[in-house]
C-alpha cells in the first residue's frame, strides 16, 4: 500500500511540474509565476523520487536478507548433506524442493494432502539418513516400482513457516492486521527470494544438477 501511494504521489508531483513548465513556456500572462513554481516542484520531485527509491531498495534488501538467511541454513544443514550422503552411497540423487504459493501450503494438513497426490503416482516412504554433519535427517523418497528409492528425494521446506510471525508483525505494524492479501503478498515475496537464494547457493556449491523446484501441481518451476 505504501509503495502504491508513493508512486501516486510521485506521479502527481511530476505532472504538476510538467504543467507548470508548460505554462511557463507557452502561456502568456499566466495567473501565477511559473518559473519559481517549476523550479520548486522540480526540486521536490527529485527529492521525493530519491527517497522513494531508497525506501524501496531498503525493503528489497531486508526481504532478501531474511530469505537468504533461511536458504543458507536450509542448504547447509539439509540439502548439501543429504545430497553428499546419497552420492557417497553410490547413487545419483535428485532432490525436488516444494515451493509453495503461500505459507499455509506448508502446514501439516496441506502437506498430507500433497503427499496423498504423490502416492497416487509413486511409492513413497520416509528414510532416515545418518549425516556426518549434525543429527540424522528424515528424507522423503519417491519411486516407481523398479526404481532405487534413494535416487528421487522430495522435501517440503518447513523452515519457511518461521516467516509467519514476521509477516504478521510487518503487516500489523503498518496498521493492516486483518489484510490477508497484504500478508500473502509479503509472504509470496519472501518465498520467491528464498527460492532464488537456494538456486544461487546450490549452484555455487556445484550441486545444482541434483536440485529442482516444483510447485503445488508438482510441475517444475
Amino acid at each position: 500500500m505504501v509503495s502504491i501511494l508513493s508512486k501516486i504521489v510521485t506521479a502527481l508531483l511530476w505532472l504538476a511540474t510538467l504543467s507548470a513548465a508548460f505554462v511557463w513556456a507557452f502561456v502568456p500572462d499566466p495567473p501565477f509565476e511559473p518559473e519559481p513554481m517549476t523550479v520548486i516542484l522540480g526540486l521536490i520531485c527529485g527529492a521525493v523520487t530519491g527517497l522513494m527509491n531508497e525506501y524501496s531498495r531498503k525493503i528489497e534488501e531486508e526481504e532478501y536478507s531474511v530469505a537468504y538467511a533461511l536458504a543458507y541454513g536450509y542448504v547447509n544443514n539439509f540439502v548439501e548433506p543429504v545430497i553428499t550422503q546419497v552420492l557417497a552411497s553410490g547413487n545419483d540423487p535428485k532432490l525436488y524442493i516444494f515451493i509453495p504459493e503461500k505459507l499455509s501450503d506448508l502446514e501439516p494438513k496441506s502437506v498430507e494432502r500433497y503427499m496423498a497426490v504423490i502416492r497416487q503416482q509413486f511409492k513413497s516412504h520416509v528414510v532416515q539418513l545418518e549425516m556426518k554433519e549434525g543429527r540424522a535427517r528424515d528424507v522423503i523418497t519417491i519411486m516407481k516400482h523398479d526404481e532405487d528409492p534413494h535416487k528421487i528425494l522430495f522435501d517440503f521446506p518447513n523452515t519457511l513457516l518461521t516467516l509467519n510471525t514476521l509477516v504478521d508483525y510487518k503487516v500489523e505494524s503498518r496498521g493492516r492486521s486483518f489484510s490477508l492479501k497484504a500478508k500473502e503478498a509479503l509472504a509470496s515475496s519472501y518465498i520467491g527470494k528464498f527460492r532464488e537464494a537456494i538456486a544461487t547457493q546450490v549452484s555455487s556449491k556445484g550441486i545444482a544438477q541434483h536440485v529442482a523446484f516444483v510447485d503445488k501441481h508438482f510441475q517444475l518451476t
